[in-house]
């Protein structure tokens, strides 16, 4: 349990700083280029699989669900405040679906995440450094590009706080969705070890985060 609710932890920790990450790197890239088209194509090459990963996120589940998917972008574009690494045209649809295409990258995030750990525990990658460097490296892509913007979840927030209301609802009158019992999972070792190893995995992704902030931080201030 303790390091199931670690890596859910470091998942939200790893939310508030990628918010940030893409910004500063965009500041740091900009000054030292002095070009925004410069600026723009080393953030699509540094972001580039994991933008890829959530864009099409949205595309696959929209389509899924029956959804118009337009024009997809995986170029960024750099604005007053913030940093769009990439966009996807949605047509306009109930707030469930909504819901469901705007959170779809988290989804497919974390299901990444998990399948990438759970077969590294199970054929014992972690042994193989340059296997190891690769796992760390999509670990980071995917942990930094994986949340869902304000954008995407555009009137679907309130859908997501009535689910959220009535699961602790049917907690508390004693009915367990067992899907969402973490118990049941980690009942099983090798769920136990994926949760392990990915908690000590996604230090790579914050370790770099706060590394770059922490450096960069500065050059906006001037």
């Amino acid at each position: 349990m303790f390091y199931f609710s670690l890596f859910f932890t470091e998942l939200l920790i790893l939310f508030l700083l990628s918010r940030q990450l893409s910004t500063a790197l965009s500041h740091f890239f900009y000054r030292i280029t002095k070009s925004r088209t410069a600026t723009i194509s080393i953030l699509a090459f540094l972001f580039f699989p994991g933008t890829a990963v959530h864009e099409l996120s949205h595309a696959l589940s929209a389509s899924l669900l029956g959804v118009y998917v337009g024009e997809i972008e995986f170029v960024p574009t750099i604005h007053e405040d913030y940093v769009k690494l990439g966009s996807v045209q949605i047509g306009q649809t109930d707030p469930i679906r909504r819901f469901l295409i705007g959170s779809a990258p988290f989804i497919f995030g974390t299901a990444i995440l998990l399948v990438i750990l759970f077969y590294a525990a199970q054929f014992k990658l972690f042994g193989n450094i340059y296997l190891l460097i690769l796992i760390g490296y999509l670990v980071f892509e995917v942990g930094n590009t994986m949340f869902s913007s304000r954008k995407d979840m555009e009137g679907a927030l309130e859908l997501l706080g009535t689910i959220i209301f009535l699961v602790i609802v049917l907690y508390f009158l004693g009915v367990r969705i067992t899907f969402l019992n973490p118990n049941a999972i980690l009942s099983q070792p090798l769920a136990a070890e994926v949760f392990k190893r990915g908690s000590l995995f996604l230090l790579i992704p914050l370790a770099i985060d706060l590394i770059v902030l922490l450096l960069f931080r500065p050059l906006r201030r001037r």
